[in-house]
């Protein structure tokens, strides 16, 4: 299986962070992350990613969720804003990754809005809305 961490990021507008992709015809959400690298705990990956990703520095709080999805073993844990101005990263994402077939965009997306979002895994919908909760 493959190690993955990603990052819960809130902002004081009540929005969560999230990677909008379109990949092989589907549109989808995830929350920014990305692969574990050898030597690298789970912790320090979510940070490293999401810098790559969207291009800002958090500071990574609790691990929040642990589970297995698809071929994927993924922790995911709740961030806070440290530095950057979000945009598409210097990473793979934004660098090589980036094509009409394999589109990535970081967004800002309305809690009230979640809905509408096809955010994925499933379980990220709950965890998010509660952990939004906790944080208000």
């Amino acid at each position: 299986m493959r190690q993955r961490a990603a990052g819960i990021l809130f902002n004081a507008q009540n929005q969560v962070l999230l990677m909008l992709r379109r990949k092989n015809g589907k549109s989808y959400a995830t929350l920014p992350g990305g692969g574990i690298e050898e030597g690298e705990t789970p912790a320090e990956a979510c940070a490293r990613e999401v810098l790559e990703e969207v291009n800002l520095v958090v500071e990574v709080g609790p691990e929040v969720l642990v589970l297995d999805n698809l071929q994927n073993h993924e922790h995911y844990f709740l961030t806070r804003y440290v530095s950057g101005e979000m945009r598409l990263g210097d990473g793979p994402e934004g660098t090589i990754r980036q094509s009409e077939e394999n589109w990535y965009q970081p967004e800002w997306v309305e809690l009230s809005r979640l809905e509408e979002v096809n955010l994925v895994p499933e379980q990220a919908r709950g965890l998010v809305r509660g952990l939004a909760e906790e944080t208000a």
